[in-house]
């Protein structure tokens, strides 16, 4: 027992989870009681919609009203965690963005109950602000990749109970289903947010930034944010990474939204059958997460980032050109992706993080989910007029965006390298 200890230990990313402490701890080891109950009714929430007697008309605004809410509070992310403090704000816009809509979910009668639950649902902004700086700001730098991928395998693990909630729809039908599964979510996240809250405590850069805006208002901390701004749009490392963000936004909500689409009518595979591909991705990056991040860092991050965003390339150019009929194909396609999307989820979420000012990092992460939101937000509407004309198209936009994010990724790596330059000459 105490071998296999030792060597599970010698793997980098379950040293780190079992090593970690404050905030970090507090942080990751509550995520599954976030993870699972999302995974449960993510795949039937439109069905719930419809069988609720929505049109498509009616859920597509749901969506428009998700999206247009997530920019207002992506803004006011920044000058909120500032104001409230990351430990406080992270309680209160998690209860409001999710404890509340579950509630409204499960008591849902018709399309206002999902159109009001949409508006609060869009705070989740707030909370990926406050949140992400609890976990990071009192963390090594060095270990930020690692504990960006215990975040992923823990959605990952969550997604594998999953197929739990096919069990009950057929047996129960959807909207009993659905109204269990949402009363579920509310107390199993609600349990979450207070245990993290009491477990947590605030960073020493959130007391202080507390401290500073103490006696000034959201409105004026927020007017102020145009200073932040104009930093940023000074900073090319910033616009760049903003740049990479959204190359690697778009290029995934593409893949998640048309891929289903190509592999049924280009390729011929049976809509029964997509669900075993995306298992065996979720297997592998599962399996890539521990065998290939440990040896990634921040550091050091050119040369897998660059291999990722190329092997990226072929998986789309794979999907543009590859023959009816090749099922083998397609799992290459999907190794390939899991590969890549291990190494670029844990990396981009790192950069971001790192690439901005220290003391100004609430207010200016929130401008930056703001500018990538709005970069990425056309990228559905033009996929879709793509795959309208053929289902191989969206693919050809992501591979454009994929040697552009090559190109990116080279020029944040070259500043970088100056920057260190710089700081060693200094020294």
């Amino acid at each position: 027992m105490q071998k296999l200890k030792r060597l599970l230990l010698k793997n980098p990313l379950i040293e780190t989870t079992v090593h970690l402490r404050g905030n970090e701890r507090a942080c990751l080891w509550t995520e599954p009681l976030w993870g699972i109950p999302y995974n449960l009714y993510v795949p039937f929430a439109s069905v719930y919609m419809a069988a609720l007697g929505l049109s498509a008309v009616e859920i597509g605004t749901v969506s428009t009203v998700f999206f247009a809410s997530q920019m207002v509070w992506a803004l006011l992310s920044g000058p909120l965690t500032d104001k409230l403090g990351r430990r406080l704000c992270t309680v209160i816009f998690d209860v409001l963005s999710w404890s509340v809509p579950a509630l409204m979910w499960m008591c849902a009668q018709n399309y206002w109950w999902f159109f009001v639950a949409a508006l609060f649902n869009g705070m989740w902004r707030v909370t990926e602000n406050s949140w992400g700086l609890l976990l990071i700001e009192e963390a090594p730098e060095d270990k930020l990749v690692h504990m960006y991928s215990i975040s992923h395998v823990a959605g990952l693990v969550a997604g594998f109970i999953a197929p739990l909630a096919y069990v009950f729809v057929q047996k129960y039908s959807v909207v009993p289903t659905m109204r269990v599964l949402y009363g579920i979510t509310f107390v199993m996240m609600t349990a979450k947010f207070l245990i993290l809250y009491f477990w947590s405590h605030e960073t020493a850069i959130g007391k202080r930034r507390r401290e500073e805006f103490r006696n000034r208002s959201i409105w004026a901390h927020l007017l102020d944010s145009r200073h932040v701004l104009m930093v940023m749009l000074r900073d090319r490392k910033v616009m760049l990474t903003i740049a990479l963000l959204a190359c690697f936004a778009t290029i995934k909500n593409v893949n998640d939204s048309f891929w289903a689409l190509l592999v049924q009518d280009k390729l011929g595979i049976a809509a029964e059958n997509l669900s075993i591909f995306s298992t065996i991705r979720s297997l592998l990056m599962l399996l890539f997460y521990f065998v290939v991040v440990p040896k990634v860092s921040l550091t050091r991050f050119k040369q897998p980032m660059l291999l990722s965003f190329l092997i990226y390339l072929a998986v789309q150019l794979m999907m543009v050109f590859m023959p009816v009929g090749q099922y083998w194909l397609v799992v290459v396609a999907v190794a390939g992706e899991a590969l890549a999307l291990s190494v670029l989820n844990p990396v981009t979420s790192s950069l971001q993080v790192v690439n901005v000012d220290t003391e100004e990092r609430a207010r200016m992460l929130g401008l930056f989910y703001a500018m990538t939101m709005l970069v990425t937000s056309p990228s559905g509407i033009v996929a879709g007029y793509l795959s309208d004309m053929d289902r191989a198209l969206p693919f050809v936009l992501t591979a454009v965006l994929c040697v552009v994010a090559v190109g990116l990724s080279m020029a944040i790596w070259r500043l970088q390298v100056r920057d260190n330059a710089r700081l060693s000459a200094g020294a």
